[in-house]
């Protein structure tokens, strides 16, 4: 991905037959998926023309140039990559998802875990997704008894295991 994008969302699967995918946004800013706005997916550039968010943190988006479930369907599991705008400086200890993905994690301990995939947006506290390299997935609550650093600038993160994430 070039260094002036990043990731706001990834394809989950198409949505009906008409070409209506159905997505997991990842991006807190709300213009990124303004209808008439651009997104690359899977190497393209296209218009969004719909969007419309559900209910558990999916969305449904509609992309200019993509009729029919034919079309759509080998987007599964694919970025949706929007230019990289200036964000706005979050207050300290809050990140947005696109700069958590990607972040290698280790315990207090020293162990490595893997890699933060995805961030789930649950009801109380996002949820961090770390699949280790043998392809273990652990799933990271987003508090402060268990995420303790966050470092950008070295990509990485640590966290202290409590009972029962394992």
């Amino acid at each position: 991905m070039p260094d002036d994008a990043v990731a706001v969302g990834r394809v989950i699967r198409p949505h009906g037959t008409d070409g209506t995918l159905r997505v997991q946004p990842l991006s807190d800013n709300p213009s990124r998926f303004q209808v008439g706005s651009d997104l690359t997916v899977d190497g393209t550039s296209r218009a969004i023309t719909e969007f419309r968010p559900l209910p558990g943190g999916h969305a449904l988006i509609r992309l200019d140039g993509l009729e029919g479930a034919t079309a759509v369907r080998s987007l599964a599991g694919q970025w949706l990559i929007a230019p990289a705008d200036p964000a706005p400086d979050l207050p300290p200890g809050e990140y947005y998802h696109y700069q958590l993905v990607g972040l290698a994690v280790a315990t207090d301990q020293g162990e490595h875990l893997g890699t933060v995939q995805e961030v789930l947006v649950t009801g109380s506290n996002d949820v961090y997704v770390v699949k280790s390299q043998a392809g273990e997935e652990i799933l990271l609550p987003a508090v402060s008894q268990v995420i303790k650093q966050v470092d950008l600038s070295a990509g990485r993160m640590l966290v202290h295991l409590i009972d029962g994430l394992r």
